[in-house]
């Protein structure tokens, strides 16, 4: 693993903090106030457009770079410095941009001339309902379980029903990505079908956006389809493999939501850290005293891990021969904990002011409690760590009986 970073990553990593430090972070006011899609800042999105950040891992045939998962992460966390809401924007292109050179040929010229040429065009992953999340994510693969928004053939076409529940974007999408279930009497793992639906199809409706605890320049809101007709070459992935492939953007999103975490903490820790600088108590500047250098030495620890996990993570995920999905739920779970404890810490250090709005370690402290629900909670993922470390164990405990069973024979 190398990570010395190339002067193309340097140069988009100056690029995007620029832009981060010089427009994203004065609006976090206007961001923190978003109460309707009609409301949400596409001017603020403008010049990150203009970089390239929403067509930032397709190739350089479909308008990107063919960015590798470092070169994401460093961005991710460059943006989430910024404003954790921005970051979640641009990332949401990305999450299926593998995905998109394989789209049909309708779907996926949508798509790239959208990213190019229309800065309203907002793509939404919908895999939540209100019965199904960590159904989704384990999965629990039974028939009656995990997403059931139901897809039917019809005449050619596939007709949907159904309602998702706090889809990211939703109020502001031009497209849902979509997954349904074409086989209901199957579990999640065959029986579901990813849709690509444009957001003027009839029967598509959304709702209010959700009041949130933090990312709230993020919007959020339930969507229904009833009777939603969409063309049969409107099915992103052969019929029955939808769940594999919203599983393998969720390994991506892990990752670059590890990268976004890491920014949220990278920026409460130099807010504290210059404010240990200039306030003074006791006679001196509060560094000096040695609970806060030790607050302010366990943060920067932390720090660093996390960005040697996620880099790690990044690295294999783009590079390495044979990626195991462990490492994404691992460096998502980490990253979320770093950032929350880096967060509450620049809370303390701030004393009373800590906790008033307008702080910076208040909004901070609040979007790193977020992250621990991004692509399922944190609890879900340690325990499919556990239990793949077990099934892992396991079968090399039944290969190495089975080679001793052959030595003796």
């Amino acid at each position: 693993m190398d990570f010395e970073l190339t002067s193309r990553q340097r140069d988009l990593v100056d690029r995007t903090r620029d832009y981060a430090v010089r427009v994203v972070r004065p609006a976090v006011a206007r961001l923190e106030q978003l109460a309707s899609a009609e409301e949400f800042p596409f001017d603020l999105m403008r010049e990150g457009t203009a970089l390239g950040l929403k067509a930032l891992p397709l190739p350089p045939e479909l308008g990107g770079i063919g960015a590798d998962m470092v070169t994401q992460c460093l961005v991710a966390e460059e943006l989430a410095a910024g404003d954790v809401s921005v970051a979640y924007f641009f990332r949401h292109y990305w999450r299926f941009a593998r995905l998109v050179p394989r789209l049909p040929a309708p779907i996926r010229d949508l798509v790239v001339r959208g990213i190019a040429e229309d800065e309203r065009f907002v793509p939404a992953s919908a895999g939540t309902e209100p019965a199904a999340g960590s159904d989704n994510a384990l999965p629990y693969d039974a028939p009656g379980h995990g997403a059931m928004l139901r897809a039917r053939p019809d005449g050619g076409d596939w007709v949907l029903d159904g309602h998702k529940a706090m889809i990211t974007n939703g109020p502001i999408a031009s497209l849902y990505f979509v997954l349904a279930r074409t086989d209901p009497a199957a579990g999640i793992r065959r029986g579901a079908t990813m849709f690509a639906v444009p957001a003027a199809t009839p029967g598509v409706a959304t709702g209010p956006l959700y009041a949130k605890l933090g990312q709230r320049g993020s919007p959020q809101s339930d969507v229904w389809f009833t009777g939603c007709r969409v063309g049969g070459d409107h099915a992103m992935t052969a019929i029955g493999d939808g769940y594999a492939a919203a599983e393998r953007g969720l390994i991506a999103a892990n990752i670059t939501n590890g990268a976004m975490c890491l920014g949220i903490a990278r920026s409460a820790y130099e807010a504290a850290l210059d404010w240990s600088l200039d306030r003074v108590q006791g006679g001196v500047p509060i560094h000096r005293h040695q609970l806060v250098a030790h607050d302010l030495g366990r943060m920067r620890i932390l720090l660093d891990a996390a960005r040697s996990f996620l880099l790690r993570a990044a690295w294999e995920y783009s590079h390495a021969p044979s990626f195991d999905p462990e490492l994404s739920w691992g460096v998502r779970v980490y990253t979320a904990e770093v950032a929350i404890e880096v967060t509450q810490k620049a809370l303390f250090l701030f004393g009373g002011r800590g906790i008033m709005a307008g702080c910076p370690a208040e909004k901070l402290a609040r979007d790193a409690l977020t992250m621990t629900h991004g692509n399922g909670t944190s609890a879900l993922m340690t325990l499919r760590v556990g239990e793949h470390q077990a099934e892992q164990r396991l079968a090399g405990r039944q290969a190495a009986g089975q080679a001793a069973l052959a030595a003796g024979s």
